[in-house]
């Protein structure tokens, strides 16, 4: 998602010394769920060098909120495990299978491990914006920061002697092996390799650490450092392994390790002195963090269940039948009340999109069910079908609520110990009434599963799209480098509201993605191009899955197109595009493109796409979420979307057709209805070069900045915006030329639920001027000069990708549509 933008302020605490909550409560309950807008997201966390995507190294590294057990450490003795669930650490009796809270306060703490002598635990402190080390005194329960840089610190581990830790941190840049010493506090950096080396383990007695070594964007290693040389080697060599961790096994000669087996997960065991890999646990489905007990004998590993709650398994080593061996009691340790929270509208129970917090900022989940983490405003959430009941410590809550993009209500009180206490939320109505006027909404590009922590099934997202108010999603099969994902749900349908159908993404990261969405076949092969194996120099044009889709049934759509708000600068090359979108439209195969999405910015997709309209191409926008269902720290889905007027009974195929004529408009949380000429988006009007009547109606939960009228991609007219909650209407005459196009945009302002990405947008489909594709000579002839300036750009990459005689296809391609634009 390059355009979730990191937010001024957050939910859960700010980062103090010692990365526990110091601010009064009246004061945390006084900071505003909200952020600045107006800039393009590249990390919430601190930054990291060398990572493509900063949203993948969040949501595959950083540590994961659930309800049950995660990252089990066996104690030295091996009568306990250290676990951690619902924020905190706890320690396990294997015997009694009761847990007892070991830490407290308002950061989400994980991955503990035990020092040598059992009396002291380090573990990874995430406040939201940034992570920490800290070692806490398993008996006084004494805590001390061990590491707090200024970047991401995570995955500690006690050297042998029990005189150091190692661990992981981008201090240096990216992510590097560090060891600081107990007594001193020096710090002294491991690893200077590029890429991304993390959960460092020392080897049995020896002078050897293993690690996982995240050499590119598409390679991730088990690897071995040396301490004495610094020679480093390979132990097994992955694709992307998203939830790829290792732990060495007491004695040194076996490393346990998840990797992937498809869109699944087996447990390895990796034999350090080389040999072939023996799978453990094979009724397991998706194995995680896998642990080894001191005495070598097991190992612990978790998966989510079928309701995405954590269990806690066991495993021999030598193999054999699996135990689960889940917390059967959890004693927290301090008073504790029930919260039952009730979202309605007008009396009715209503889904929603729920946040809980304690007065010390930590957030609180129920007992089942994903939590979510929105990483615009810092915020954990839920889903709720209406009523949800929570056990939270005795004291202040905050429970903030939200049904679609209809707006959110906070509330705070007090819950006592002992005490069940009711919360009734009435959620907003929304003052649009987008059904009334005859729209319906979808989410046309999202993914189900998608290398998380959890796996789904297309039923796990239907409470979401009702919580959201989504008519229909498509969620999009994909490869996750060369693995297919969601292969298994490709037929899957839900034909009752919410409407499910699933799509497919096809991903040649050096062309472009686009999506075929509707269609009755899956295109092969799913990804090609430099970056990718086998299929590296494969001379296939994107224009091969656009008309599939087409002959096939679907729709197409170049998906999250333009990362940046400028694509055309006025000094400077063009930049940011897709480098097959200009060639594949010109030559008439683009049915949609993606105007609203959290992974590009929305005023920048305008620009490109205002200039292929400007050459008489009728291409329609589309918006999708491209959210992962099955992370942690994702958005939600439909947080882009777009409306449509289907004609008849709403079904995907009515819906795409009224998306690929027009008569649509894209939000991520403002709501508009346009009429030119008295016709609305995909309508046609007569213009003999005078003026048009216009009229927007528009609604926000959210304030917006700016509501404009756009004539063939320049500005015709400007007006203030829309107050949050208040609907207004906006009518006027503007002159239009003879040809062309006219539409409505609004944008600008603060971020805030339930508006999920970096600032409020909505842009309406366009009204014609004189026919479909109708055109302007003026401004055909800047747009093609601007799209010319893009082919020298686009050119020479290509020929770079593909060398010499390479992709002969592929360049006389790109030839022609250079042809085309000069002609203009």
């Amino acid at each position: 998602m390059e355009k979730l933008i990191r937010s001024s302020r957050a939910f859960l605490p700010p980062r103090v010394s010692a990365l526990k909550l110091s601010l009064p409560l009246a004061l945390l309950l006084s900071i505003p769920i909200s952020s600045a807008a107006g800039f393009e997201w590249t990390n919430r966390y601190p930054k990291v060098a060398n990572v493509a995507h900063h949203v993948y190294l969040e949501a595959f590294n950083l540590p994961t909120l659930a309800n049950g057990p995660t990252d089990p450490a066996a104690s030295p003795d091996g009568r306990t495990v250290a676990i951690a669930a619902r924020g905190w650490l706890w320690l396990m009796d294997v015997e009694t299978r009761k847990a007892r809270r070991l830490t407290r306060g308002g950061g989400v703490d994980s991955r503990p491990a035990w020092s040598p002598d059992g009396r002291q635990i380090a573990f990874v402190r995430d406040n939201a914006r940034d992570t920490g080390i800290v070692v806490i005194d398993v008996a006084s329960r004494k805590e001390r920061t061990l590491v707090d840089s200024p970047a991401m610190d995570l995955d500690p581990a006690f050297s042998n002697d029990g005189r150091s830790v190692f661990y992981s941190s981008a201090e240096a840049g990216d992510f590097d092996l560090w060891r600081i010493d107990l007594l001193s506090g020096r710090k002294t950096r491991l690893t200077t390799t590029r890429g991304q080396e993390l959960q460092p383990q020392q080897l049995g007695k020896s002078d050897e650490l293993v690690f996982i070594w995240k050499a590119s964007s598409s390679s991730d290693n088990v690897a071995v450092l040396n301490l004495g040389d610094g020679k480093q080697r390979v132990l097994r060599e992955e694709g992307v392994a998203s939830q790829l961790r290792a732990s060495a096994s007491p004695s040194g000669r076996a490393v346990a390790v998840s990797v992937p087996l498809q869109d699944r997960l087996q447990l390895l065991l990796l034999d350090t002195k080389g040999g072939p890999p023996v799978r453990l646990a094979h009724t397991a489905h998706y194995p995680q963090t896998p642990s080894w007990t001191r005495d070598g004998a097991h190992l612990y590993y978790v998966q989510p269940d079928d309701k995405e709650r954590f269990r806690l398994y066991r495993v021999a080593a030598s193999g054999g039948s699996i135990e689960e061996i889940s917390p059967l009691g959890w004693e927290l340790g301090e008073p504790t009340g029930r919260l039952i929270i009730r979202t309605r509208q007008g009396g009715a129970r209503l889904p929603a999109r729920v946040s809980v917090a304690g007065g010390d900022g930590h957030p609180h989940i129920p007992s089942s069910g994903m939590a979510r983490f929105d990483g615009q405003h810092g915020v954990a959430f839920f889903y709720s079908a209406g009523t949800t009941t929570l056990e939270v410590p005795a004291g202040d809550v905050r429970v903030m609520a939200s049904h679609g993009f209809s707006g959110a209500r906070e509330m705070t009180r007090k819950v006592r110990a002992g005490e069940t206490a009711v919360i009734d939320i009435d959620l907003p109505v929304d003052g649009f009434g987008a059904s009334a006027r005859g729209w319906f909404s979808a989410d046309l590009h999202s993914h189900l599963n998608y290398g998380g922590p959890y796996l789904l099934t297309p039923e796990d997202i239907v409470l979401d799209m009702q919580a959201e108010g989504l008519d229909l999603a498509t969620p999009q099969l994909a490869n996750l480098h060369t693995n297919l994902m969601d292969l298994e749900w490709w037929r899957w349908r839900r034909t009752e509201r919410p409407l499910i159908a699933f799509s497919q993404e096809v991903r040649s990261h050096f062309l472009g993605h686009v999506g075929v969405v509707g269609a009755d076949s899956l295109f092969s092969p799913w990804f090609w191009g430099p970056g990718y194996p086998v299929y590296t120099n494969l001379d296939l044009p994107n224009a091969a899955p656009l008309r599939f889709a087409r002959e096939h049934g679907g729709m197409n759509s170049y998906v999250h197109p333009v990362s940046v708000k400028e694509p055309f600068p006025k000094s400077g090359e063009p930049t940011g595009m897709p480098l097959e979108l200009v060639p594949d439209a010109l030559l008439g195969d683009v049915d949609t493109i993606e105007l609203a999405c959290l992974w590009s910015d929305e005023l920048g997709t305008a620009e490109a796409w205002y200039r292929l309209l400007n050459l008489g191409l009728p291409i329609m926008p589309s918006a999708g979420s491209d959210t992962m269902h099955n992370f942690h720290r994702t958005m939600a889905i439909g947080s882009a979307r777009i409306y449509a007027k289907p004609q008849g009974a709403l079904n995907v195929q009515s819906f795409l057709a009224g998306v690929k004529q027009g008569r649509s408009f894209v939000t991520n949380g403002p709501m508009i209805d346009f009429t030119a000429g008295g016709k609305g988006p995909g309508g046609v009007i007569q213009a003999t070069g005078g003026t048009v009547e216009w009229k927007i109606d528009a609604w926000s939960a959210v304030a917006v900045e700016t509501v404009e009228i756009i004539v063939n991609g320049k500005v015709a007219w400007s007006a203030g915006g829309i107050p949050a909650g208040a609907p207004r209407s906006f009518t006027g005459r503007v002159n239009v030329p003879q040809g062309g196009w006219v539409a409505a945009r609004v944008h600008g302002g603060s971020s805030r639920w339930p508006v999920q990405d970096s600032y409020p947008f909505a842009h309406s489909a366009p009204v014609w001027l004189g026919s479909v594709g109708a055109s302007d000579p003026q401004a055909a002839r800047a747009s093609a000069k601007d799209l010319l300036r893009w082919m020298n750009v686009a050119e020479k990459r290509l020929n770079e990708g593909y060398p010499a005689a390479e992709g002969a296809k592929l360049k006389a391609r790109f030839a022609e549509a250079r042809r085309l634009l000069e002609a203009r």
